[in-house]
């Protein structure tokens, strides 16, 4: 019983609030409807069409698919006023609606030859793919209408192709008005990047609006571009060593010259100087360092340029030292 009664009470709550719902969807329906219709009696077709769409949305109606189609038409969508006035036929036919069931059969029938039709059709390879996705302005084509003349508006249209493992093909094409038929067909799908089931067609990577991979380095052709950009690195490593070397012995002269005898008898500001150089020879050391070992890289790689061996190699840091191991 208690159920019962706890059942009973959401319903009252629910009921009123669903049919105020429903009220304020008509309610926003119609003055969606009126502004709709304003507009479009001052001209103003592109404005109306979406008031027309939403209004269909909130509350459907023969009344609101009629203006809509009209709409349509008006703004140069044949296929979408065409395909509009097909469902006012079927919704007034439903509704014993001779009149507006009369009217949408009309228009559709003047709409007929005036239609621009658009054949996506698929290459014997393209057809071979599996799980392939054809998609015209970001909906998914439904595979019955592939090969075949489907009415669309005219202007341009994108068409997308994607299938797994293998690259996403697309193109837009131009539909003129007044009956204008075009046709495309899809390739064959290019390998994706890493992918091993089929290699890139000739001629197909612009058209995937793909870009090719470049060899990393591990590859014979490769190594001596990378060994003269590491030996390069090399090379800089050794003068940055010799230039804070060259740093240190100045520094190092310049707080000898502060003492009195040296080291007991310096001057103010002989200490600080004789820091910066105990710096500079540090960072003198490890550029040699890093320098040296680049620079015995890169001269490896390039030697080995030409073989098969695929050189591994590792800075080894110690407390002070560095050491390059590995073989080339």
């Amino acid at each position: 019983m208690r159920r019962l009664l706890v059942g009973m009470v959401l319903v009252a709550t629910l009921v009123p609030s669903t049919v105020q719902a429903a009220s304020g969807d008509k309610a926003a329906a119609e003055a969606l409807f009126t502004e709709g219709r304003r507009l479009m009696e001052a001209g103003r077709y592109p404005e109306a069409c979406p008031k027309f769409e939403a209004s269909q949305r909130l509350d459907p109606g023969v009344g609101t698919m009629l203006n809509l189609a009209e709409c349509y038409e008006k703004t140069g969508r044949t296929a979408s006023a065409w395909a509009e006035f097909r469902e006012v036929i079927s919704a007034a036919k439903a509704a014993e609606s001779r009149d507006r069931e009369d009217l949408a059969r009309t228009r559709a029938s003047a709409l007929e030859g005036k239609l621009s039709r658009l054949t996506i059709a698929l290459s014997p390879e393209a057809s071979a793919t599996q799980s392939l996705e054809v998609r015209r302005d970001g909906a998914v084509v439904d595979p019955a209408e592939l090969g075949s003349a489907i009415p669309v508006d005219p202007g341009k249209h994108v068409i997308e192709v994607n299938a797994p493992g293998k690259q996403k093909w697309f193109t837009s094409v131009e539909l003129a008005k007044d009956g204008a038929q075009t046709s495309i067909t899809i390739p064959a799908l290019a390998a994706a990047p890493g992918s091993s089931n089929g290699t890139t067609p000739p001629g197909d990577t612009a058209a995937t609006g793909t870009s090719q991979t470049a060899d990393t380095g591990t590859g014979k052709a490769s190594r001596k571009p990378l060994a003269m950009v590491i030996g390069g690195v090399g090379v800089v490593g050794l003068g940055v060593g010799g230039f804070f070397g060259l740093r240190a012995l100045s520094k190092k002269s310049d707080a000898k010259d502060l003492c009195h005898p040296y080291p007991t008898g310096c001057e103010a500001g002989a200490n600080s100087l004789e820091s910066d150089a105990k710096s500079a020879a540090t960072l003198s050391t490890v550029a040699f360092a890093v320098g040296g070992v680049a620079l015995a890289t890169g001269i490896v790689l390039f030697v080995t340029a030409g073989s098969d061996t695929k050189p591994s190699t590792a800075l080894v840091v110690g407390p002070s030292s560095l050491a390059l191991k590995g073989k080339f």
